[in-house]
């Protein structure tokens, strides 16, 4: 996944992998000057940051921050930290310079808007979105926006708040605790994104541990692992849960095999059952078999918006969605944040919900299908901006 171009997080836009180097005077120079040019030539950033983050995309999402967040008005830079303040949004920065006064590493921070409300935001963020989109905003009982917000589509990794909401039930019921430790089985094992796919069969981990890498880097073994523990009868009974319900191995076998995903998409109930039972001899695909265009099926965890609010806010308190990730996604001055999103080829989900320091809770979720290239980064960053502007 290249740094730039695709987020499966919306708010933390990492340009570049931060790189060392020492860093020189002028910071809010270079800033300035990267935000007000015309072109951002290639000799500002180190050749290990152009191998990271091809110029063409810095320039890119550059115009479209512009765009979309306004000029740029003020700079602060204090050592490696500060603030970009544009027309519209206010961005934490992180900047890095090498000895030569180049950047070495450029990071912007979940925006915080500048006198827009979210209905403005909410139609910024709906104009820049290719394709079908959903979207639904929610202070309290008050609906801010609903825009298509009933209607079920494709959310990819979105899905495992209802996992997540299965484990919790089962903890609240006795029937499983935290501290409990399973082993990963062959049949856990998955694509990327996560790690666990790395380690073998019989390795040992809680079952807390699988919830929090599900949520904070969406593994999707973890996701599996905990599935098969939980069972999946009891994730389908969690209200909204995608129907199909597949384990994301199921998923990918059948986004790898066109033939067999027709014959899923055509089949009763009792006919995808044999064709998932069949699947599961079946070898993983490798990602490079897994195809480059959008391609919706049946299967793809198709889930609204509203549900996906309504499925979050219920998780309040659960330890998943707690600490330094969700800060970092949705920012701070909240009593309790909850994130999680999902992406795929053509497909893009961000759901966020919040308490405010008064106990008004907040929730916002928006996708997108399309069947061209979706630009993740400049959504996220509008989606962040919508977010925000709900914290008072």
């Amino acid at each position: 996944m290249r740094t730039l171009s695709y987020l499966s997080r919306f708010v933390a836009i990492v340009v570049c992998v931060m790189a060392q180097g020492v860093v020189m005077a002028g910071p809010a120079d270079v800033l300035t000057r990267v935000l007000t040019a015309d072109t951002v030539p290639p000799d500002w950033f180190t050749e290990e940051f152009r191998a990271e983050v091809p110029i063409a995309e810095v320039q890119r999402l550059r115009d479209a921050i512009i765009a979309d967040h306004g000029t740029l008005e003020a700079v602060t830079v204090d050592g490696t930290r500060g603030t970009v303040r544009l027309s519209r949004a206010l961005f934490p920065v992180s900047i890095v310079l090498d000895g030569e006064g180049r950047i070495a590493g450029l990071q912007l921070g979940p925006p915080e808007p500048l006198g827009s409300d979210p209905d403005a935001l909410a139609a910024r963020l709906l104009a820049a979105t290719p394709g079908a989109a959903s979207l639904y905003v929610a202070v309290g009982d008050d609906v801010v926006v609903a825009k298509d917000a009933d209607r079920p589509m494709a959310v990819a990794s979105a899905f495992k708040l209802v996992v997540l909401s299965a484990y919790e039930a089962a903890i609240a019921d006795g029937r499983l605790t935290r501290e409990n430790v399973v082993r990963l089985t062959k049949g856990d094992r998955s694509l990327p994104s996560g790690v666990l796919q790395t380690l073998p069969p019989q390795t040992p981990v809680t079952l807390e541990t699988l919830a929090t890498l599900m949520i904070h880097i969406s593994d999707n073994t973890a996701t599996d692992a905990l599935m098969r523990v939980v069972g999946r009868d009891a994730v389908l009974a969690v209200p909204h849960a995608p129907r199909p319900l597949l384990s994301t191995a199921e998923y990918f076998k059948l986004r790898a095999n066109a033939d067999t995903r027709a014959a899923f998409d055509a089949a009763d109930e009792a006919g995808r059952a044999d064709i998932l039972a069949a699947l599961t001899a079946e070898d993983l695909p490798t990602p490079t078999a897994l195809p480059t265009v959008a391609t919706p099926f049946d299967g793809a965890w198709a889930m609204s918006t509203r549900a996906l609010c309504e499925t979050l806010l219920s998780l309040h308190g659960a330890p998943a969605l707690d600490g330094p990730y969700a800060d970092r996604l949705v920012g701070t001055d909240w009593r309790w944040t909850g994130y999680k999103g999902g992406s795929d080829v053509g497909t893009l989900n961000l759901t966020a919900a919040g308490e405010r320091l008064d106990g008004t809770r907040v929730c916002a979720s928006f996708t997108v299908n399309a069947e061209t290239g979706l630009d993740g980064g400049r959504l996220s960053l509008l989606f962040g901006a919508l977010f925000g502007s709900l914290r008072e």
